[in-house]
C-alpha cells in the first residue's frame, strides 16, 4: 500500500525519464546482439578479393553468406554451383542491388561460383566469379601467383578460424632452406638477403606471409606454408609460384622485339651486299685501267714515225715510171 502511494506520487518527469532509460538499454542489447553476429561472421569466414575476384576460405560444415552485389535495381539473382546446379534468390533485397544465399560448406562446394545478376533498366547481366575454397584452420590464400622476374611477389597463408593470432610461421621454398618468419624479418635483415616479413600482415591477427625480393628462376615450383595455432598443431597448405621472365613472353608481346631484330639483321644484309657487290665492280674495273695504261706506255717511239707520209724520188730516165708517193700506214 505504502510503494502504491510512493509510485502514484512520482513525478512524470522522472517517469519520461526511465522510459527513455528503459528504451536506451533496449537499443544498447540490440546492438551488442548485432556485433556478436556481425564478429562470428567475419571471424568464421576469411575474405580476399583480388583482380575483380573474391576468394572465400571456409572450414568444413561452416555457414556463411554467398553475396554479390550491383550499383543499380536487380530484377533476378542465381548462384551456379561448381557442380552445375543453379540457386535462384528471390529477395527484398535485390531492389537494393543486394543478393545473397547461405551456403553449409561440403567439400563438393570447392570450386568456382558464378553469381549472375539481372540488371534493370538495362538489361544487361552482371556475372561476378567466387573462388570457395574449404580449407583446413590454415590456408594459401592464393594456390597460384606470379611473380616477375626481378622483382617483388608475396606468398600468403592464413588462418580460417578468424583471426586467430600464430604461434610461429615458417616456410619450405622448393629449391632453398625451410625458414621461418614474423614481423621482427624486415626487408633491412632480409632472410637469406631475399626474403622478409610484409609490414601489412601481422602473426597476431592470424596472416603467415613472406615478400620475395628479386625473384629468380629457383623460386619457381611449390612453396609449403606452416603455422601452429594454440592447440599446438601444424597446419600446412601449398602455393605454386610462377616467375614470369623473357623466354616466358607471350607471341603477342615478343613480336615487336623479334620486329626489330629482323629489321636490324636485314638492314646489316643489305648494306653487306652493296658493299660486297661496289667491292667487286672496283676489283673488276682497276684492272683494265691499268691495263690500257700499260698499252699506252709501252708504244715504241718509232711506230710513231712510221705513221708518217714517206716520199720516193725515182730516176727521170725511166719513162714508164713516174713519181710516185708512197703512204705506209701502221
Amino acid at each position: 500500500m505504502i510503494l502504491s502511494i510512493i509510485i502514484s506520487h512520482q513525478s512524470p518527469a522522472r517517469q519520461v525519464l526511465r522510459s527513455k532509460m528503459c528504451n536506451i538499454n533496449l537499443l544498447f542489447t540490440f546492438l551488442i546482439i548485432i556485433a556478436l553476429d556481425y564478429t562470428v561472421r567475419v571471424q568464421g569466414v576469411r575474405r580476399f578479393y583480388k583482380k575483380g575476384k573474391e576468394t572465400v576460405l571456409a572450414l568444413e560444415g561452416e555457414q556463411f553468406d554467398m553475396e554479390c552485389k550491383a550499383e543499380v535495381r536487380l530484377t533476378y539473382c542465381a548462384f551456379h554451383h561448381p557442380s552445375g546446379k543453379r540457386f535462384s534468390v528471390a529477395s527484398a533485397t535485390l531492389k537494393g542491388g543486394f543478393c545473397s544465399m547461405k551456403v553449409t560448406t561440403t567439400k563438393m562446394d570447392n570450386g568456382l561460383w558464378i553469381c549472375h545478376l539481372g540488371t534493370h533498366p538495362s538489361g544487361l547481366e552482371r556475372v561476378q566469379p567466387i573462388e570457395v575454397r574449404v580449407v583446413d584452420q590454415v590456408a594459401a590464400v592464393w594456390k597460384n601467383i606470379s611473380i616477375v622476374h626481378n622483382s617483388i611477389g608475396t606468398v600468403n597463408c592464413a588462418t580460417t578460424k578468424g583471426m586467430v593470432p600464430l604461434t610461429y610461421c615458417r616456410f619450405e621454398p622448393p629449391n632453398g632452406p625451410p625458414f621461418s618468419i614474423n614481423s621482427d624479418i624486415t626487408r633491412e635483415n632480409a632472410i637469406l638477403g631475399r626474403y622478409f616479413f610484409p609490414k601489412n600482415k601481422s602473426l597476431d591477427r592470424g596472416d603467415c606471409a613472406v615478400t620475395i625480393i628479386h625473384a629468380r628462376d629457383e623460386d619457381i615450383g611449390q612453396w609449403t606454408c606452416g603455422a601452429s595455432l594454440d592447440d599446438g598443431k601444424e597446419y600446412t597448405d601449398t602455393v605454386y609460384v610462377d616467375v614470369e621472365g623473357f623466354y616466358k613472353m607471350t607471341t603477342a608481346s615478343v613480336a615487336p622485339y623479334l620486329f626489330g631484330v629482323f629489321g636490324v639483321l636485314l638492314g646489316v644484309v643489305i648494306i653487306g651486299v652493296i658493299v660486297w657487290r661496289r667491292q667487286l665492280c672496283l676489283g673488276t674495273i682497276r684492272p683494265n685501267e691499268e691495263g690500257d695504261a700499260h698499252e699506252l706506255q709501252a708504244l715504241p717511239g718509232p711506230s710513231r714515225a712510221r705513221s708518217l707520209p714517206r716520199l720516193t724520188i725515182e730516176s727521170p730516165t725511166e719513162p714508164s715510171t713516174s713519181s710516185q708517193v708512197s703512204h705506209c700506214s701502221d
